[in-house]
C-alpha cells in the first residue's frame, strides 16, 4: 500500500505531488495522459478582471464576496506560498518566471489579441504590450496556426506598432515529415540552427526594438536560446504562446516530473482511473485501466485532481446527469440540461454548468449535503465546484494554489 496517490497530472496534481514528495511522502501520480499543461499557454493566470486593483486586492474582494469560490478555501496567504514554491521550482530548473500579485501584464496571443497574465516565463517578458515601441512578429510558414501578418494586423487595430514577417528555414533543417511546435523547439535547441535564424532577424527587424516569435524557442534551455537570438538579432526577443501542443506547458510538465521523481515520487501515465472502493468515510482502493487490464491501487490518502468539465474529470449524459468520473463523488451542478446554460451565449456571468464540480470543506475533503464523503481524500484544481476558471482567467493560478493547499491539508 502506498502512502498517497494523486489522480491527475495537470498543474494541480503535479503541485500536490511535489509538496507531498518534499514532505517525505512517496506519492504515485496516476493519469490517463498528459494534463492540461500541454494545451495551456504556460502562463500563470491568477485572476482576470482586476480593474484598478492589485491582484492581491482583487483576491481579497473575491473571497469576501464569494465564500464558495475555491480561492476562499485557499486564502491569499496560501496563494502567495504556492507562487513562491513555484518560483523556486522553475528558478532551480533555469526557467524563471516573472510577475506576481501586483498587476497583470498584457501579452499577445497567437491571433493578436491581448490577454492578462500574472506570472509568465522570462522568455515572454519582453512581450508586455504596455511597454510600447515597435514590434516585429516573425514566424514560419511551416508552423500551422501561427500567422505573423494576422497577429501584427490585430495588434495594430489595438494601437500597437507591429509588422509581421515569415522566416526561411535554414538549409541545415534537414528532412522533417511533420512540422509542429515540438519539432520546431528541437530545432531551436541546435545552436547553429538558431544562429541562422538570428541572422535573418537582424536583416528583417528594421527599427523594431523587440521581436515576437512562436513559443517554440527550445525544449531544454529556452533562456539560452533567447539570449543567443537577442545577441544575433540585436533586439529583445519574446515568445508568443501558440495553439496546442504548448511547448511552455511541456517544459513545465517536465520540470515538475523531474522534481517529483527526484523527491521520491513516481509518475504513471496511461492509467485511466475508472472506479473506487471505500469503507465508511475511508477510500481504500482505486482501479485503473491500461492495455485492457484493470489494476488495483491502494493508499492511505488520495488527491483528486482530474479536472472539471473541460478536462474530463466531470462527465455528463444527454439526459442531464452529471458525475465525477474517477471516484464517483457527488457533484454540485445544475439539475437538468435546461439549467446548464444562460440564454445568451456570451453572457458575462458565464454558464452554470462550467462551475460544476465537487463541493469541499475547509480541508478540501469532498462533502455531500455538508457531510464529509471521504476523510482521506483532498480535491484540487478544476474538479472543485464554485469556479469558472476559463472565464475568470484563473485556471493555472487556481490549479497551483489548490494543489498546494490540498497537499498541505493531508500533511
Amino acid at each position: 500500500m502506498r502512502d498517497t496517490i494523486v489522480i491527475g497530472a495537470g498543474l494541480s496534481g503535479l503541485m500536490a505531488a511535489l509538496q507531498l514528495a518534499e514532505a517525505g511522502r512517496r506519492p504515485l501520480v496516476l493519469a490517463k495522459g498528459q494534463g492540461a499543461t500541454h494545451w495551456t499557454p504556460g502562463t500563470i493566470d491568477i485572476w482576470g478582471a482586476v480593474g484598478d486593483q492589485t491582484l492581491r486586492e482583487a483576491l481579497e474582494a473575491l473571497i469576501a464576496g464569494r465564500p464558495e469560490h475555491p480561492y476562499a478555501r485557499v486564502g491569499v496567504a496560501q496563494v502567495e506560498s504556492a507562487i513562491e514554491r513555484f518560483r523556486a521550482l522553475v528558478e532551480a530548473a533555469r526557467y524563471p518566471y516573472v510577475g506576481g500579485l501586483d498587476r497583470n501584464v498584457l501579452l499577445p496571443t497567437a491571433i493578436g489579441a491581448l490577454r492578462p497574465a500574472a506570472l509568465f516565463p522570462a522568455t515572454m517578458a519582453a512581450g508586455d504590450m504596455r511597454q510600447g515601441g515597435k514590434t516585429l512578429i516573425a514566424g514560419f510558414r511551416q508552423l500551422r496556426d501561427f500567422f505573423p501578418p494576422m497577429i501584427a494586423a490585430n495588434l495594430r487595430e489595438q494601437g500597437h506598432d507591429a509588422q509581421g514577417v515569415y522566416l526561411d528555414l535554414p538549409a541545415s533543417t534537414g528532412r522533417t515529415l511533420d512540422f509542429n511546435t515540438r519539432s520546431f523547439a528541437l530545432l531551436f535547441d541546435r545552436p547553429e540552427w538558431r544562429a541562422q535564424i538570428g541572422q535573418q532577424l537582424r536583416k528583417l527587424k528594421g527599427d523594431a526594438t523587440r521581436i515576437g516569435l512562436p513559443a517554440v524557442l527550445g525544449l531544454h534551455d529556452p533562456m539560452a536560446v533567447v539570449a543567443d537570438l537577442q545577441r544575433e538579432a540585436g533586439a529583445l526577443i519574446f515568445e508568443i504562446p501558440t495553439v496546442p501542443a504548448s511547448v511552455p506547458g511541456m517544459r513545465l510538465a517536465e520540470i515538475f516530473a523531474r522534481a517529483i521523481t527526484a523527491a521520491g515520487g513516481r509518475m504513471q501515465l496511461g492509467a485511466f482511473v475508472e472506479r473506487a472502493e471505500g469503507e465508511g468515510q475511508q477510500l481504500r482502493h482505486i482501479y485503473s485501466e491500461a492495455a485492457a487490464r484493470q489494476q488495483q491501487h491502494s493508499a492511505q490518502q488520495f488527491v483528486l485532481a482530474t479536472g472539471g468539465v473541460g478536462g474530463g474529470g466531470v462527465w455528463s449524459d444527454p439526459e442531464g446527469k452529471v458525475w465525477e468520473r474517477a471516484l464517483g463523488l457527488p457533484i454540485l451542478a445544475p439539475q437538468g440540461r435546461g439549467q446548464w446554460f444562460s440564454p445568451r451565449f456570451l453572457d458575462p456571468t458565464g454558464h452554470p454548468i462550467f462551475q460544476a464540480g465537487v463541493a469541499v470543506d475547509t480541508r478540501f475533503r469532498p462533502i455531500d449535503g455538508g457531510q464529509v464523503v471521504y476523510e482521506n481524500v483532498a480535491v484540487a484544481g478544476a474538479a472543485l465546484a464554485g469556479a469558472d476558471p476559463v472565464r475568470e482567467r484563473c485556471y493555472s493560478g487556481l490549479a497551483l494554489a489548490t494543489g498546494y493547499a490540498a497537499a498541505q491539508s493531508l500533511l
